[in-house]
């Protein structure tokens, strides 16, 4: 980590790559289109004494209404957020695997996602707006292989 992420506090913050295998037993991940017009992961802060893990099953619950199964550790990511007040923050995302169980999806206007899709993987890398999180796909991808 550069000396200069290092002074910045930490926000934690966890989500899924969630998968489910199509009606013709094809792969599909599940994508958010969020309140900036960005496709990504389901993700979310971390409640005061959650776990990544219980952070992420939740926030999947929150933002999609899918559950699942939740499996291991895919990958971390680092990035920069600003508070409302312009301060930077350093935000640190861990995404798990997730096997969807049956179910509708249902994306959560409230908590700011505008659409939730499933897609095959390739449309799926092709449309993610963040090359990180393409890269935790990708991980994903090569565990589910």
């Amino acid at each position: 980590m550069s000396e200069h992420k290092s002074k910045l506090k930490l926000r934690r913050a966890a989500g899924c790559v969630v998968y489910q295998r199509g009606a013709n037993g094809a792969l599909e991940l599940l994508l958010i289109n969020d309140r900036y017009g960005a496709w990504s992961l389901p993700k979310g802060h971390l409640e005061r004494g959650e776990c990544d893990e219980e952070a992420a099953v939740r926030e999947v619950w929150e933002e999609t209404g899918v559950r699942g199964a939740l499996g291991p550790l895919v990958g971390r990511i680092e990035y920069i957020v600003r508070t409302k007040k312009g301060q930077p923050r350093l935000k640190q995302v861990a995404f798990f695997l997730m096997e969807a169980a049956p179910g509708d999806i249902t994306p959560r206007a409230e908590e700011g996602i505008c659409a939730a899709e499933w897609f095959a993987p390739e449309p799926a890398l092709a449309r993610l707006s963040y090359a990180q999180v393409r890269t935790i796909v990708e991980q994903a991808l090569r565990l589910l292989a």
